[in-house]
């Protein structure tokens, strides 16, 4: 496979992949903000929360004076200048379909072309919550055809395994910031209400797209803990670490028939690091606390996206 083709597959899986959990955090916080009716929530701290798990503060403040609603939901939604907006996330997608139109499926081509268009006519008007959240709810709709036309039509070669890797990397770096900042965040006085710890924490869950598959598992219990161990390490949700982590390892031994050769190494490598981080079955476990944990777990999502591009000599089009 060309290597401008394995890129453009690779980037593509990671930019779609961003921009729907970036559509969801951002609707479950609108919804969660209209539901609990504690006055504690919707202040500064909780749009704060969202550049913190999306992008870079720093980035942020130079653009706006404070962490208000309107002006976190259009950085992260629709901002231009934001390189990792929804907006520019499903613009880079966009681009790199473009290139490679003759090499994936028409209908996965069309899904991800509407979903541009569709971006480029909605205008964010301020207030609109319904309208806001029923748009974001759109995007997380055309993702699941995304992935359906992906799992459905996709022969499972080179390419299917370059959007594996793009797609896990970016499933388990937003999973280790969502929870490093939820989790470590001062808000013990909102926990004097058991109602209040019932909606923060399934909002955790739902931001994550794990809160129904939780509550089948678990029933009504959010317990903290519980609920980290379920994210990170349990291998029945597709979505947690654990998961994520095995489909890149099956991916690289796929890609190299099962062998590793002196190109490929440092791939190796820094994929069996991460795997030993998710072999432990829960946080009592860990030799570190859980905020070091997440830090780890993005950093060597980071490592591996370098190998990734070294091993495979592609070249980076969207920076993270």
């Amino acid at each position: 496979m060309l290597s401008r083709v394995a890129d453009s597959l690779y980037w593509i899986a990671q930019n779609m992949e961003r921009a729907d959990s970036m559509a969801k955090l951002l609707s479950v916080r609108l919804v969660s903000i209209l539901e609990n009716q504690d006055p504690l929530l919707g202040t500064e701290n909780d749009w704060k929360e969202v550049i913190e798990i999306t992008s870079n503060k720093g980035d942020y403040q130079a653009l706006y004076t404070q962490y208000d609603r309107d002006s976190v939901i259009h950085y992260v939604g629709f901002a231009k200048e934001n390189s990792n907006s929804i907006y520019s996330c499903i613009t880079i997608a966009r681009e790199n379909a473009k290139m490679i139109r003759e090499m994936i499926p028409i209908e996965l081509w069309e899904v991800i072309n509407e979903l541009y268009l569709q971006i480029q006519k909605f205008s964010f008007s301020i207030g609109k919550t319904e309208e806001l959240n029923n748009y974001l709810k759109s995007i997380n709709e055309k993702y699941f055809l995304f992935q359906g036309i992906i799992a459905g039509l996709m022969s499972r070669e080179e390419g299917y395994l370059f959007i594996v890797f793009g797609k896990y990397l970016e499933v388990i770096r937003k999973l280790a910031c969502t929870l490093d900042v939820y989790y470590n965040q001062k808000r013990t006085e909102r926990f004097d209400k058991e109602g209040i710890h019932y909606h923060y924490w399934s909002s955790v869950l739902s931001s994550l797209s794990g809160y129904d598959s939780y509550i089948q598992k678990y029933q009504a219990s959010m317990d903290p803990v519980k609920i980290v161990n379920y994210l990170l390490f349990d291998d029945s949700l597709p979505r947690s670490v654990s998961y994520s982590v095995q489909q890149l390892v099956n991916a690289f031994q796929a890609l190299e028939h099962r062998q590793v050769n002196g190109y490929s190494e440092k791939l190796y490598e820094v994929l069996e690091e991460l795997n030993k981080e998710v072999r432990c079955k829960s946080v009592d476990q860990l030799p570190d606390s859980l905020h070091k944990y997440c830090q780890r777990l993005q950093s060597l999502c980071d490592s591996i996206g370098i190998a990734i591009m070294e091993t495979y000599y592609l070249g980076e089009i969207s920076s993270r």
